[in-house]
């Protein structure tokens, strides 16, 4: 465990053990700043002497992981869980203000001609960009705590179809295992020959349905079951 420190005009300084915080703050020469994760602030002058710091970043989705690293010891570390309802959110925002406008102005214009916002060019979903601002902010939370160097983000770009087929090129990425089927469900009906892979056929039920039998974080694949 590692207490992280911050000079007296706001600037991050090298981590100390929690012994020598201890002193510190008994001493009345520092004082905290925050509980999680635990700084202090110093109230006197410091030399400003730090190391280099490497801090990581892993991209995502939903989760986002986070580390900063100096000679060989983590300093940092932390997972980020990314917010998963803006868009459904934002439709309920929709609703709210067309039935507030109903009650109240209902003789106004339509207003969706000046929204220009949503025609503006670059313009990024509401969606994505708590996304993206998710990133930058962890970005500038672990720079106020360390004193960064360097940063390095992981921005892994998977071909899937070359895994499979490393000779494949050009016109050969149209002619993957889903062509001529209507979607990844018919795909996989003809594939596991119309029958359950569950109860290999036992069952008189005649429905089917896609569906992981073995959970994708155990490395399953989409297979048939009733």
């Amino acid at each position: 465990m590692l207490v992280f420190v911050i000079n007296q005009n706001k600037k991050p300084l090298m981590p100390c053990k929690p012994s020598k915080a201890r002193k510190l703050l008994q001493a009345g020469k520092a004082k905290v700043v925050r509980n999680t994760p635990f700084t202090i602030k110093l109230l006197f002058g410091s030399s400003g002497y730090t190391q280099p710091v490497i801090a990581g970043m892993d991209t995502g989705s939903k989760v986002v992981g986070c580390a900063a690293i100096a000679n060989g010891k983590v300093l940092y570390q932390s997972e980020i869980y990314l917010r998963e309802n803006v868009s459904k959110k934002m439709e309920q925002r929709k609703m709210y203000r067309r039935t507030r406008r109903d009650r109240k102005t209902r003789y106004r214009p339509a207003r969706f001609d000046n929204r220009g916002n949503s025609r503006r060019e670059g313009r990024l979903a509401p969606s994505i960009k708590s996304k993206l601002e998710a990133h930058f902010r962890e970005k500038m939370f672990v720079e106020s705590l360390l004193p960064v160097t360097g940063w390095k983000v992981e921005l892994a770009s998977f071909d899937i179809h070359k895994i499979k087929n490393p000779e494949v090129s050009g016109v050969g990425y149209q002619e993957g295992d889903l062509k001529g089927f209507y979607n990844v469900k018919a795909y996989v009906l003809d594939r596991d020959g119309y029958t359950c892979q569950h109860c290999r056929g036992k069952s008189k039920d005649s429905r089917l349905h896609c569906h992981h039998i073995v959970f994708r974080s155990q490395k399953g694949q989409m297979l048939l079951k009733t």
